[in-house]
């Protein structure tokens, strides 16, 4: 099947004003391509600002500004009209009890079928890249087991109350696992049905990176938690196991090299994970890294619970495991060192004014 390319035509981006939408226009713009960048409110200047001043940057690409809500069937015709590919990052979060999981499963669902029929209606579009999440490969598995794309979340469930569609607001993130599980199998059941397009999956972890504007830093979001461990207060999210990181913006162009690389074919997946151990670390080493980069901070450190548990286990979680091998392998992606991620991390929150920093 033919692949995506600036010369086929337009292409759109749905959750184009999010962390990693906005990352994924800033790329394509790059490659010169003409984004359709899809929000729910292009009037609204802390979403939209950021996306307009790409025209400015002096790029090959340009990016137009559309407003579309994934849960508002048939927002989605006119943008995708003659497009040749989608990118579909939007989705319904929970990020500052924005959405309670039942409406997180149900804004995933609901909203990709509704983008879904728009892509049929266009009739124009190769493939369709769906920003799908780690969340939807990792399983019960025991300590230091390495996933691969081949994993999905609903392995080795089989004796697991909280895997079902019950009671989802009891259940706390396992609502927007099954929502990612569920979305990726729909979309590629109907682009097999379809014929006219292939879906693929982009599966992302903990995510970092230069923040591109203020709507970026979203309540406990990973970037969010680094912000106040650079302010001198404790890290408070993951800190009983690893932060596996990965670079926003190797993210976003592997989001591009799906679309435009002849590899893929429809149901393939591709976390985006640390590229090897240096990127799997616990937050004593996130610490200690941040104290490198930013000297001039006092930067928080481990929770009073830390220590507890290495003294009753000897060493955090060992988990989660999991490289962006095959990303590297089949799209020829490049990645940024974990340094720099993390540097761009904070510089980009103290620039924007996001954070007042902790000095020493």
């Amino acid at each position: 099947m033919p692949h995506v390319s600036p010369y086929n035509g337009p292409v759109a981006v749905t959750g184009a004003s999010g962390f990693i939408g906005s990352h994924v226009v800033a790329t394509l713009v790059g490659r010169g391509y003409q984004v359709r960048a899809c929000i729910t409110d292009p009037d609204n200047p802390v979403k939209a600002d950021h996306l307009r001043a790409m025209n400015d940057d002096g790029q090959p690409g340009r990016v137009t500004l559309h407003k579309a809500n994934l849960l508002e069937e048939g927002s989605y015709e006119a943008p995708l009209a003659d497009c040749c590919g989608l990118f579909h990052v939007g989705t319904a979060m929970a990020y500052g009890g924005a959405n309670n999981p039942q409406q997180v499963y149900d804004g995933a669902v609901s909203g990709t079928e509704n983008v879904m029929r728009s892509v049929a209606n266009a009739g124009t579009i190769k493939r369709v890249v769906y920003t799908s999440s780690f969340a939807a490969i990792m399983n019960p598995r025991p300590p230091g087991y390495v996933y691969t794309e081949k994993d999905w979340a609903s392995d080795n469930r089989e004796n697991d109350p909280n895997w079902s569609l019950e009671n989802l607001n009891d259940k706390g993130e396992t609502g927007y696992a099954m929502a990612k599980v569920e979305t990726e199998r729909r979309l590629y059941r109907m682009a097999e049905k379809d014929g006219r397009y292939e879906a693929v999956s982009i599966n992302p972890i903990v995510v970092l990176g230069p923040l591109l504007g203020k709507a970026h830093d979203l309540v406990f979001s990973w970037q969010w938690f680094l912000g106040r461990m650079l302010r001198g207060k404790d890290c408070e999210r993951g800190w009983q196991h690893l932060w596996n990181i990965a670079d926003v913006r190797d993210v976003a162009e592997a989001h591009v090299l799906a679309a435009e690389s002849e590899v893929p074919r429809n149901g393939d997946r591709y976390q985006l994970c640390a590229a090897d151990e240096s990127g799997e670390i616990d937050c004593r080493q996130l610490q200690a890294h941040l104290l490198e980069l930013f000297p001039e901070l006092d930067v928080g450190g481990a929770p009073e619970g830390y220590d507890k548990m290495i003294a009753k286990h000897g060493k955090v979680y060992d988990a989660p495991r999991a490289h962006c091998d095959k990303a590297r392998k089949d799209l020829g992606l490049r990645t940024h060192a974990i340094d720099d991620t993390l540097r761009e991390t904070g510089r980009t929150l103290i620039d924007l004014g996001l954070i007042e920093p902790k000095l020493k």
